[in-house]
């Protein structure tokens, strides 16, 4: 060999590779994996976070939007029946209760409703617990738990 030479010195040096230790490739692959699933966890991360402020940023926009005209206004049992929030009187709120509930009102005494309950308490607790009873159903549940798995096997498939 001709130390005066680069390539042969150059050659000489690749002749001289070695294998690698037994598991460093293994150690590699692992921590490649850790390195692809932190990576998964911050993009995850990252849009349940913008998910949130977009929720936020809807929800309080709408309160915003809403203004101090949609007070609640304290009424008596007593009072209920010549209370006409919405241009609909408490006895009519609570006979179209369950079908508003339902959603199998038109839109214009669904809109009716609607401003009632956001002045009337009396009214709006009457429907919360139509609704509850409702929600009390076994076919609702099971639906609701059908489309939470749909949801959850989405987001799995988003991340893989």
């Amino acid at each position: 060999m001709n130390e005066n030479n680069p390539t042969e010195q150059h050659q000489d040096s690749e002749t001289k590779w070695q294998p690698c230790a037994s598991g460093d490739l293994s150690q590699f692959v692992s921590v490649m994996k850790k390195r692809k699933q932190v990576s998964r966890f911050i993009t995850g991360a990252e849009i349940v976070t913008a998910c949130l402020i977009i929720g936020m940023v809807g929800f309080f926009g709408m309160n915003q939007l809403s203004g101090p005209s949609s007070q609640t206004i304290q009424v008596s049992t007593e009072d209920s029946e010549n209370f006409c929030p919405g241009g609909i009187y408490c006895p009519e709120v609570i006979d179209h209760a369950k079908d508003y509930v339902s959603n199998l009102l038109d839109q214009e005494l669904t809109q009716k409703i609607e401003a009632h309950l956001v002045n009337c308490p009396h009214c709006q607790k009457k429907v919360d617990q139509l609704r509850a009873n409702m929600d009390n159903n076994a076919a609702d549940q099971k639906a609701a738990l059908l489309k939470q798995a749909k949801w959850e096997a989405y987001l799995l498939a988003l991340n893989q």
